[in-house]
């Protein structure tokens, strides 16, 4: 059963792998001097843009890229932009943009950030259009492509110049003078604002030498570019196959609060990122677990140190433990984020036993099994500061888990034959028990294309009275700490290592000899981004101590939603 599970994700995961580019999202936006889409991407692609005539539209090609889903329309009322249509030829999409009116346009790549997708940004200045094409606001020009609106230099140089074409190519002329010395503006402001960030970064590394982003004000400037004819100018073609540093000509827009950088999940209070705000993420998990070990009981009593009267048994014991989930996460704010897990386990165990002291000749084996709802989990997650200044980001997690699941307790055991005084279960039990509470911290510091990771938790775990007596589980407490490492804007991993010591464990305020643990694992993990909402995440953890188990391994697929938008 668990393969026909596995088998149909796994498809998906390594079909997903050949898939073209997609383009994800469509998001309009609007700055002091321009009107903007921006377009976001699965990776960086090729464009093909031009601007129409007769009707206006902005068409966008997207050769070997196709377009995700349905794409959102813009507000009826919009100035400038009035629908949206997507066209597809095999992995050959189109987006075409109808305009209200005549208009240019400027395109460039979003610097990309960790974690984060690629994005094209284009810009439609909100100067004078009629001005800017050199013409009167009625002219049509249907079926041509261009990207600078300038009349013709054929059709000036071959016909007589009369004195109102005169003065609109004037003023054609002055319009563009006016906007290069505003992009200049523009540029010198984002040097003096690049070179300020370069200082800071200097003072913070504490004097070291470190490569310099801003631009050398002693460099040779560039020579401003000529106007130039229609027939001068060609419709953009753009094959990028990498994204530019940042837009020309634009101030810097306000910088976002920074979020958790995305990290393969490891636990519910490792890795992974927040989830925006009024976002719901559904994510299903398949688990599997297994140990074994080796252990001898003995019951007898010894009156020189090799001699021993009394039952001496040997028992070998395999551990099976599958685990399906569904988790629910939901973004309260930027900030905070909520999480209930309901877990449904199947486990087997296998015990294979001797008793060496009575001289048995044959092993006795016995299997059981249990099944059912296991333990709920109830998880907040809250990011604590932005991590400006040099800091690492930090946030805060409390996780709750409640006794659903079926009491070790509860469990019926009986005396096995063969074995004498050995007794066995006759099922397993699903759940821990007891109520408890964990409160972690966890920090993120990245450092591109790294991010390093350390939580800090501790456990409470609550008293039972059962029927041996009043039961108090012992509190725990551990730590873990690795890092996460971007192989490209689609693909994630990380490595790491977490340690738990569980104290004693008393019955009636006496402590239960040799009921401390030592839990430790070395962690790896895995995410691939199949689509702009979905991820695929695949974690395993290997015993490091006794105590720990010998495997774990988790597949994840979170799917991101705003159904309340």
């Amino acid at each position: 059963m668990c393969l026909r599970v596995i088998c149909p994700i796994l498809g998906v995961f390594l079909g997903s792998v050949c898939f073209a580019a997609e383009i994800t999202d469509l998001k309009y936006g609007e700055s002091a001097d321009a009107f903007r889409l921006e377009i976001s991407a699965s990776d960086h692609i090729s464009v093909q843009a031009s601007v129409l005539d007769g009707p206006n539209r902005l068409v966008i090609k997207f050769p070997g890229s196709r377009i995700s889903g349905t794409l959102p329309q813009p507000p009826r009322d919009h100035p400038l932009f009035s629908q949206v249509k997507s066209e597809s030829q095999g992995d050959n999409g189109s987006l075409i943009v109808d305009l209200k009116q005549p208009s240019t346009f400027t395109q460039s790549w979003e610097p990309v950030s960790y974690g984060n997708s690629p994005t094209l940004r284009v810009d439609f200045p909100k100067f004078p259009l009629a001005e800017r094409a050199g013409r009167a606001p009625g002219g049509k020009s249907a079926g041509k492509a261009r990207a600078v609106l300038v009349s013709s230099g054929k059709s000036v140089v071959n016909q007589k110049a009369d004195a109102s074409e005169i003065e609109r190519l004037r003023r054609a002329l002055a319009e563009q003078q006016r906007t290069l010395d505003l992009q200049r503006k523009a540029f010198e402001e984002q040097q003096r604002k690049l070179q300020a960030l370069q200082k800071q970064l200097d003072r913070l590394a504490g004097g070291t030498p470190v490569e310099k982003t801003a631009v050398d004000q002693n460099a040779p400037k560039e020579k401003p570019a000529k106007v130039r004819t229609a027939d001068s100018v060609k419709v953009a073609d753009n094959q990028q196959r990498s994204a530019p540093k940042g837009p020309v000509g634009q101030a810097p827009e306000p910088v976002e609060k920074p979020k958790p950088p995305e990290l393969p999940r490891i636990s519910e209070t490792v890795g992974g990122v927040l989830t925006p705000k009024r976002h719901l993420t559904l994510e299903p998990s398949l688990e599997y677990d297994y140990a074994s070990n080796n252990r001898v009981f003995l019951d007898a009593f010894t009156f020189v140190p090799a001699i021993a009267i009394g039952l001496i048994d040997l028992r070998q014991i395999h551990r099976h433990t599958f685990i399906s989930a569904i988790t629910g996460r939901y973004g309260v704010t930027d900030r905070l984020e909520i999480s209930a897990r309901v877990p449904f386990l199947y486990r087997e165990d296998t015990q294979r036993s001797r008793a060496v002291s009575i001289g048995a000749g044959v092993d006795e084996t016995f299997n059981a099994d249990g099944s059912g709802l296991g333990d709920i989990e109830f998880t907040a997650r809250y990011q604590l500061n932005s991590g400006a200044g040099g800091w690492p980001i930090f946030v805060a997690n409390l996780a709750t888990t409640l006794p659903t699941g079926k009491s070790p307790y509860d469990v019926k055991y009986v005396l096995a034959q063969g074995v004498p005084g050995a007794r066995f279960p006759t099922e397993l039990p699903t759940g821990s028990g007891y109520f408890s509470v964990q409160p972690s911290i966890t920090a993120l510091y990245p450092t591109d294309p790294a991010v390093f990771y350390a939580n800090l938790n501790y456990g409470f775990n609550a008293e039972t009275d059962e029927n041996v007596g009043t039961v108090d589980p012992g509190d725990s407490i551990g730590a873990s700490f690795g890092l996460g490492f971007s192989i490209n804007e689609r693909s994630s991993f990380s490595i790491g290592y977490s340690h738990k010591h569980v104290f004693d464990t008393e019955v009636d305020g006496r402590n239960v000899p040799g009921s401390s643990l030592d839990i430790g694992e070395f962690l790896l993990g895995y995410s691939f981004k199949l689509t702009r909402d979905t991820s695929l995440n695949l974690s395993v953890s290997l015993g490091a101590t006794e105590d720990a188990q010998d495997v774990k391994v988790i597949l994840r697929v979170p799917m991101s939603f705003t159904p309340f938008d």
